[in-house]
């Protein structure tokens, strides 16, 4: 009768453990270190801005893809930013159109290596410029 109860308790628990490992719906995977680059400041200074990313994706089983990638889509984040002017940087309504840009562009990179497009949504979590 022990070694009944023992086993169910065990087969409990491996279920609990295993509806534990992987969680259902999005899940945010932040992209660390944090961006930094240059961006064309007004003359012929450059800006600096440093940023944060999170992406929401699609499910946990999409982690590893994107981790797979981050060098492709970290450059693919550092070029974009780059290609911003002062303007496009400082206002907070481009801000929103950048955090779309990058998405369709990561999204687009991922499509072509991958063929699936995990990522949901790009957020800046951190924006910082000068």
């Amino acid at each position: 009768m022990f070694r009944i109860l023992a086993l169910c308790l065990l087969f409990s628990a491996a279920s609990l453990q295993a509806q534990e490992a992987v969680p259902e719906g999005p899940l945010y995977y932040t992209i660390e270190p944090d961006i930094i680059t240059n961006y064309h400041n007004s003359g012929q200074t450059l800006g600096y801005i440093r940023v944060t990313v999170d992406l929401m994706l699609e499910s946990a089983d999409k982690m590893p893809l994107v981790e797979q990638h981050i060098p492709l889509l970290r450059d693919a984040l550092n070029s974009l930013l780059a290609e911003q002017d002062q303007q496009e940087i400082r206002s907070l309504a481009l801000r929103e159109q950048l955090a779309a840009k990058g998405l369709q562009r990561l999204n687009d990179l991922l499509l072509a290596e991958t063929g699936e497009t995990p990522i949901r949504r790009l957020l800046f979590t951190k924006f910082l410029y000068q």
